[in-house]
């Protein structure tokens, strides 16, 4: 082979191995809800492989597939320390696309309702 021959076959080795979709298997993705003064949301998640929800720190977490929409949980998140709220999503296999969260309510720390707009969910792998 010449040199340009083994360049090539090294760069698309090089390539083929950058294309890792990453872990798979079960495993954890970690959502934050946060907002000014937020002390519960009501959220809509929906994906694939979704087995249970976790809370983490002072967030309590109640969560129950929506009837009649696959895929699909409503979680509900509170906190005594209104701010930042961590949930795990426990899934089948870490490969899947991240589940697509929607916040359906919330409320801050005196249980008074605020806008949904006020919330903001990240998800992390």
């Amino acid at each position: 082979m010449n040199r340009a021959a083994v360049g090539l076959v090294l760069a698309l080795a090089l390539t083929m191995g950058a294309c890792d979709s990453g872990p798979s298997g079960p495993g954890t993705i970690t959502a934050f809800a946060s907002g000014p003064s937020v002390g519960g949301v009501v959220l809509e998640v929906q994906g694939a492989g979704i087995q249970g929800f976790t809370a983490r720190g002072s967030t309590r977490v109640y969560s129950a597939a929506v009837a009649g929409r696959e895929a699909t949980h409503r979680v509900i998140l509170i906190t005594p320390d209104p701010g930042e709220m961590v949930v795990d999503i426990d899934v089948d296999d870490l490969g899947m696309e991240d589940p697509t969260v929607r916040v359906v309510s919330a409320a801050n720390g005196s249980n008074q309702a605020i806008a949904t707009s006020n919330v903001t969910v990240r998800v992390e792998r």
